[in-house]
């Protein structure tokens, strides 16, 4: 009784999808923060966690039900915690942990590029990715109105596209150009994710600066931080043809923000700015790429009363992930 009404169900859900689109899988990105250890000197100590973040960090994977995770400031290489914590079935490539096989291609420790070997001999490729962390642009842009509230905006705008990133260097976003091509190239079913530590120009929209929140959260200036910008690394991966897959499902960024930058925490939190001083974005992003696959739905998973996927514990990480569930149309 139980197979029959398991190939029901099935028989149910096939019928669901569009014709000509089969099943897909979940991809998520989630950076963990210092390898899930004991960040004590950022205020994500062992012991607000009952020992230790890890069993967070795989619950919140479970929770997302992701099939594939790229994970930024994963465990050292020698330590598999996250993998035992997954539990059986789960395989470890470099930063990308899967339910189905992996083949390594490229293991970078800011730029892991794998294969996965989904069922149905469909393989595909994931590239995770660990962009530069300074010239943080947002905050460029802080200082410059700090130093003079009543700088024009579109003058603003310009300046930290062009000075707000990094482009050479191992973290560098055109460090991860070079793998992207080649995977086009070579018609790759390619899927990018990573903690890009620079927003979207898909956000940082006329749209958003006419009718978004200001992203400081408490902005001394009078002056709210919400411009146009032509985010150079985001702009540059759209050039190539990879499609934003959170923008792709949900298009209103006033509306939908996703931002993943950065959970609520108390002001007095060791190693940190205060909370106020922050600028709240969307720099943990998921990517594909191809005519042949199309995402369905795109969440934020975190802490509750800003996430979609909501862990019911203590939220383990500096950063929110971010989950795609994809499907093919062939």
């Amino acid at each position: 009784m139980n197979n029959l009404i398991i190939f029901l169900a099935g028989i149910l859900f096939a019928s669901s999808l569009p014709a000509g689109e089969n099943a897909g899988f979940r991809l998520m990105t989630f950076n963990i923060l210092q390898g899930g250890g004991n960040a004590k000197n950022v205020g994500f100590g062992n012991e607000l966690f009952d020992g230790s973040r890890i069993d967070e960090i795989a619950s919140a994977i479970h929770l997302a039900k992701a099939d594939v995770v790229g994970v930024q400031e994963d465990c050292p290489p020698k330590s598999n915690a996250i993998l035992k914590e997954l539990g059986e079935g789960w395989h470890r490539s470099g930063s990308v942990y899967s339910k189905y096989p992996l083949r390594p291609v490229g293991n970078d420790l800011y730029l892991n590029i794998v294969d996965v070997e989904l069922p149905k001999s469909r393989v595909i490729r994931v590239i995770n990715c660990h962009w530069w962390p300074n010239k943080y642009g947002p905050s460029l842009a802080q200082d410059k109105l700090r130093a003079n509230p009543k700088t024009d905006l579109e003058d603003l705008g310009r300046i930290v596209e062009t000075r707000g990133a990094r482009p050479g260097g191992v973290r560098g976003y055109k460090a991860t150009f070079g793998p992207l091509l080649d995977a086009i190239k070579d018609e790759k079913n390619l899927f990018l994710v990573g903690d890009f530590n620079e927003p979207s120009h898909l956000d940082w929209t006329k749209d958003f600066a006419q009718e978004g929140f200001d992203r400081w959260v408490n902005n001394p200036t009078g002056t709210p931080l919400r411009l146009v910008v032509r985010w150079p690394g985001s702009v540059g991966l759209e050039k190539l043809g990879m499609v934003d897959s959170y923008r792709s499902v949900h298009s209103d960024e006033v509306k939908k923000p996703g931002n993943t930058w950065t959970p609520q925490y108390p002001e007095n939190t060791p190693g940190r700015r205060p909370f106020g001083d922050q600028v709240l974005d969307r720099i943990d992003r998921v990517y594909h790429y191809g005519k042949d696959v199309r995402a369905i739905t795109a969440e934020v998973v975190g802490e509750k009363g800003f996430a979609d996927v909501v862990l019911g514990a203590r939220w383990p990480s500096d950063h929110r992930a971010v989950v795609v569930e994809y499907k093919w149309r062939n």
